[in-house]
């Protein structure tokens, strides 16, 4: 072959090249584009919550109040049970404008349950109304905590319009009789816990312990007054004398009594809790926010899915 017929082979060769490229670029070209894909109803609903959930995040960051230390705590457990927030097309994301912390706790709560009322996926649901009640006993903390002195241990109602004001149910209640009953009979026992504990003690404690004794008695009656309860009621309960030696000893048996009473309005709250039964939600914030009100208020005492783990 000549060396001229062997450049033509060549470049022939090279221009089949190109053009296979050049034919290559053009179906790519000519191929549609990926679709967006869209994330489904629940996952719009769990992004949106984790969103407000690092609004809460961000606001508490550089915060002093107990309002802020207790949100830099548990706004974080709670946006990392939510997960990671989708994003159909990676890319850059806007800041978000900067927001006062109290404005961005209370569009996290009030947001949790409006998309708990709304979502079908009850599993969700329940993680969205423990989120509520979670930046409930936040501003609860916030409000109640008292530095020196001995509080007022009155009713205290979680103040969200939709929940109503009532403690104990308004017409037929979503929870069983049996379970009324048990709550009955807690609430039974904490009213004499407290009566002995009003006998140790003497002058505010006395009257804190009294106080707190007649709001327990007055929940019982109005839970057994609910057709169908039984009344499981006893004359007499076992207090240990330790329970109520002295003061410290006083002040820890209380904030047990109402954290557990607590936890329970608190789980059932998150499993069956609708519109109807706004009165878990607040009882569960009650017994938490008395707990709160005593003397050694500790962050860690509030938690940020209260209910949860009793309901998984």
């Amino acid at each position: 072959m000549t060396v001229w017929a062997e450049r033509t082979v060549r470049w022939g060769a090279v221009a089949a090249l190109a053009a296979a490229a050049l034919s290559g670029c053009s179906l790519r070209a000519e191929t549609p584009p990926l679709e967006r894909r869209t994330p489904l109803p629940e996952v719009v609903v769990r992004d949106d919550a984790a969103v407000r959930e690092q609004a809460v995040v961000d606001a508490a960051s550089d915060g002093s109040s107990t309002l802020a230390a207790v949100e830099s705590v548990t706004a974080p457990v709670r946006l990392e049970v939510l997960g990671p927030v989708y994003v159909a097309t990676p890319g850059a994301t806007p800041s978000p404008t900067p927001v006062e912390l109290s404005d961005a706790v209370l569009d996290a709560r009030d947001g949790a349950l409006a998309a708990a009322a709304a979502t079908p996926d009850e599993e969700l649901a329940v993680l969205l109304r423990a989120t509520a009640l979670g930046h409930s006993l936040a501003l609860a903390a916030d409000f109640v905590v008292t530095p020196d002195g001995w509080p007022e241990m009155t009713e205290r109602l979680a103040g969200v319009a939709s929940l109503g004001d009532a403690l104990t149910p308004v017409g037929d209640p979503s929870v069983d009789s049996d379970e009324l009953a048990g709550l009955a009979l807690v609430h039974d026992r904490a009213a004499f816990a407290y009566e002995v504990a009003a006998a140790r003690a003497a002058d505010d404690e006395r009257t804190a312990w009294l106080e707190r004794s007649a709001l327990h008695r007055a929940r019982a009656e109005a839970l057994l007054a609910v057709p169908g309860v039984e009344d499981r009621r006893d004359d007499l309960y076992d207090v240990p004398p330790e329970a109520v030696a002295d003061t410290d000893a006083r002040i820890a048996t209380a904030r047990a009594t109402e954290t557990a009473l607590g936890e329970r309005y608190a789980a059932l709250w998150a499993s069956v809790g609708g519109p109807e039964d706004g009165w878990l939600c607040n009882a569960a914030y009650d017994a938490y926010a008395a707990a709160f009100a005593l003397p050694g208020f500790d962050v860690a005492d509030v938690p940020a899915l209260a209910g949860v783990a009793a309901v998984s």
